[in-house]
């Protein structure tokens, strides 16, 4: 519980921020987006992320479910007896600085997410969802493709606040990582607001 205090607390400061430099900067209109991860689509899922920039900060929402395939399950959870389907809900704060191009450039900064993991074991059919809570950062880079039409590709790794949780059917056994990472890339379309 104390680890989540200090996350609002964190939180708070960047909003504060946000609302300060704001003040203190001539007035920008910024941009708003919507990005989505291809590889959520192709494993049976869906990936939205609405987001503001502005201010040399961006600021997106992430909405996520995968149907991770078995290779992934085994690499990351040990294990092919489960078949894992995942529910991500978030919120990324990104440093962009001051762009005289607002269709590309760096970025990082933080990644907060809350997992809801969906295992089924594959030969006993009994269900469990097991959670996270993780705290990480990531950076990547944003490319042009075409006016508004862009690709960020971007790694991060996350720390799951929440004690370990397990789930065992049979013989077989999975528990929620302490650590993950991802490596991904989005699709996005940005307009200025005037």
């Amino acid at each position: 519980m104390k680890t989540i205090t200090k996350l609002l607390a964190v939180l708070f400061i960047l909003i504060s921020s946000l609302i300060n430099a704001q003040e203190e900067q001539e007035k920008s209109k910024g941009l708003i987006y919507i990005e989505a991860d291809p590889f959520a689509y192709i494993n049976k899922g869906f990936s939205i992320h609405p987001g503001y920039e502005n201010w040399g900060f961006r600021f997106d929402l992430t909405f996520v479910q995968v149907d991770y395939p078995e290779n992934f399950e085994e690499k990351f959870y040990g294990t092919k007896a489960f078949d894992l389907v995942t529910n991500i809900f978030g919120m990324k704060f990104d440093y962009v600085g001051k762009r005289t191009n607002w269709t590309r450039g760096a970025f990082a900064g933080l990644d907060i997410n809350y997992q809801i993991l969906h295992f089924e074991h594959r030969e006993l059919n009994v269900k469990k969802d097991l959670y996270a809570f993780n705290v990480g950062i990531r950076a990547g880079w944003k490319i042009v493709i075409w006016k508004g039409l862009y690709v960020t590709p971007w790694a991060a790794v996350w720390r799951n606040v929440m004690s370990t949780q397990t789930f065992e059917a049979g013989d077989d056994m999975v528990s929620t990582n302490d650590w993950d990472w991802l490596v991904t890339l989005h699709l996005g379309y940005a307009f200025k607001l005037k």
